[in-house]
């Protein structure tokens, strides 16, 4: 029993190095940045009174429930897209991830029928994170607080980022229990009736992909084994190898279908699982590719200016 409630403690609260967070973190600020810009031409169709709002839910709360005017939609956009830059930036870091969580959510309240599990996922994530330490490295709060070495990755209890981990693997389990209740995915045919949805296409599949059985069977088939790997094998020594078919999948299916920002928001919460030594390893190898540009450009600077 002493065992078991050490590993548990190890699990949830052995401090260990912030680097993978900080990564999730500039990831995610960068696609709430993208997601945000993405409502600007539809705030007065969607999101205003005078627009055509979908079924607002009037029983749960949301800022655009509670100001039900114009300006109020693209004020809130605006405080969207800099509590997003903040949030990338790592200033006042949970302050930020808490503007984005409200603010997401007050969108999708307004009108819930324009969004789907993406922008869901979005604010999951958003939740997470402004219980996590995410400003702890590659911040300006760390900088702001008492200017420490900023290429530094100080250790911190990893409980919220167990969190989005096991939620990403609640995410595919759960994908993969819902899809073997559907008879065209256990006879291996679902892959083509998505691919056959013309509001869903995005660019062109090769018509093998949705015409040819074998080829059907195997894209269907393979999802599921790809997705219950998600779900279980990324726990295990074998996690990169399942997160880079992960990547794939979505990869394809983002270049095949219109699915919103499921794919992009998934693959930022990948990160979870990336192991800090090696997200250290590559924020490091980066900082070091950038120092080598910058003195090649300014020794050409100096070149020049002595012709």
């Amino acid at each position: 029993m002493t065992r078991v409630m050490a590993a548990w403690d190890r699990f949830w609260f052995a401090p260990q190095p912030s680097s993978s967070l900080a990564l999730l973190r500039i990831a995610f600020g960068a696609l709430v940045l993208v997601w945000a810009a993405s409502l600007a031409p539809d705030v007065g169709a969607f999101f205003t009174p005078a627009g055509i709002a979908g079924e607002a839910d009037e029983t749960r709360w949301g800022l655009l429930r509670l100001v039900p005017h114009a300006w109020a939609a693209w004020a809130l956009l605006m405080v969207l897209m800099v509590a997003a830059i903040a949030l990338l930036l790592g200033l006042y870091t949970r302050i930020a991830a808490l503007a984005v969580l409200v603010g997401v959510l007050s969108f999708e309240r307004r009108n819930p029928l324009v969004f789907n599990a993406g922008d869901g996922l979005i604010r999951i994530i958003a939740f997470y994170l402004a219980l996590a330490p995410a400003g702890a490295s590659l911040s300006l709060d760390r900088l702001r607080r008492a200017h420490p070495p900023f290429w530094e990755f100080p250790a911190r209890a990893p409980w919220a980022l167990r969190l989005m981990q096991i939620q990403l693997s609640v995410i595919y389990a759960s994908s993969v229990w819902e899809k073997l209740h559907g008879f065209t995915w256990r006879n291996g045919t679902a892959v083509a009736y998505a691919l056959q949805l013309e509001d869903l296409q995005r660019f062109p599949m090769p018509a093998f992909a949705y015409t040819w059985a074998p080829a059907v069977a195997l894209l269907t088939w393979g999802t599921l084994a790809a997705e219950l790997s998600l779900g279980v094998l990324v726990w295990t020594r074998w996690r990169l190898p399942v997160l880079a078919v992960g990547v794939a999948m979505h990869i394809g299916f983002a270049y095949a279908l219109h699915i919103g920002f499921f794919s992009a928001a998934i693959c930022v919460l990948y990160l979870a699982f990336l192991p800090p030594a090696l997200a250290q390893r590559f924020v490091l190898a980066i900082r070091a590719a950038a120092l080598t540009y910058q003195r090649k450009a300014t020794q050409g600077w100096q070149a020049c200016a002595h012709r």
